[in-house]
């Protein structure tokens, strides 16, 4: 109840704030946009408000995505409107149980009723990242937009997609990451969601040379890492690929990335098709293929002479196949049981 609060009495005071702020306005209860008091926000075009209060650990961040600005919502609040900071000052000694020291202008206590805002204990208890307060849509970044046009993501994935300048900036999705040095590297962002639409994670791919192409982030630790599970539909033929970026390629698809497949629904078995990287030689790849025929999931064992040259979906993509070659190559070359077994066997031959 206390962080409760406390969140309410930084959301009481931001709103206060609202009225001197160009282009202020809340989205939802937790997300507060407006242009940025720092660097004066974009000069070139008057209408953008790139400024971002937002939630984290129950708590309001500022992010400025204009300059980069990065601070606590309550410092926000000092550096701009110091009179206000103080009157948040001695209502948070208060509510916090410690005996206020008398304010010497005499100014009472604004009021909650003076704001249309009522705290929803159900929604502070169940707070999450709006991403586009930490991060741009990568299809309005150049770079990112050019990246995955070059590597040929369909146009509909580029708008599912997100990047951030910095993996720095990621610290702030969850607590045990504040402190974290994740580095500077340029990175297009996957999310990654539970059915009902909560973020669990993200994943980001380096867009530079980094010697680490993947950094993957689990906010919620009980939770399996499953790429678009929140848009797959369980009654028809899932395709499973183990990286994100392969999945943008194929319909009705999934990735697991390092999830273990053991504790994905059975909902989701039935109709999969396991699709690994096109790597006969490759001793883990071929012992992941071995532990899912175990399972009793139907496999895709590559063994087309088109796509001999292909690692994975994305070469076969660039390779000029289609969507429709490629599925059709998936087809033929799904195995389940003695047959998966024996095909593997045949596979790690080659």
């Amino acid at each position: 109840m206390y962080n409760e609060c406390m969140l309410w009495l930084e959301r009481k005071y931001l709103s206060m704030c609202v009225g001197s702020l160009e282009l202020a306005k809340w989205k939802g209860d937790t997300t507060l946009n407006h242009r940025c008091l720092y660097c004066g926000d974009s000069q070139k075009n008057k209408h953008k408000a790139r400024g971002y209060h937002f939630v984290v650990e129950q708590s309001f961040i500022y992010k400025c995505h204009n300059c980069g600005k990065s601070t606590s919502s309550v410092n926000f609040i000092k550096d701009h409107f110091p009179v206000l900071h103080k009157e948040y000052i001695k209502e948070w000694l208060t509510e916090s149980g410690k005996k206020p020291k008398k304010h010497a202008s005499g100014h009472k206590m604004p009021s909650a009723n003076e704001f249309k805002f009522t705290p929803k204990t159900e929604l502070l208890n169940m707070i999450k990242v709006d991403l586009s307060a930490i991060m741009f849509p990568a299809r309005e970044k150049q770079v990112a937009r050019e990246y995955l046009q070059n590597r040929k993501v369909p146009e509909d994935k580029i708008d599912t997609l997100w990047f951030v300048e910095s993996a720095q900036t990621l610290g702030l999705l969850h607590e045990k990451y504040k402190d974290r040095v994740l580095g500077t590297d340029p990175r297009i962002i996957l999310p990654f969601f539970k059915e009902d639409g909560e973020l669990v994670g993200v994943s980001g791919r380096a867009i530079n040379d980094s010697p680490l192409r993947y950094l993957t982030m689990r906010l919620l630790d009980d939770v399996p890492l499953i790429y678009n599970i929140e848009n797959v539909d369980k009654t028809k033929t899932i395709y499973v690929t183990e990286g994100p970026i392969d999945s943008l390629f194929l319909p009705n698809s999934i990735a697991v990335g390092g999830s273990d497949f053991k504790k994905i629904d059975d909902g989701i078995k039935d109709n999969a098709i396991i699709i690994y990287d096109n790597e006969p030689r490759n001793e883990e790849i071929l012992k992941k293929l071995k532990e899912v025929i175990e399972l009793g999931y139907k496999v895709c064992i590559w063994d087309d002479r088109r796509i001999a040259n292909c690692k994975d979906i994305n070469d076969m993509i660039m390779s000029g196949l289609s969507q429709s070659e490629i599925i059709d190559i998936i087809n033929a070359c799904t195995f389940e049981g003695l047959s998966a077994n024996l095909k593997l066997m045949e596979y790690k031959k080659i």
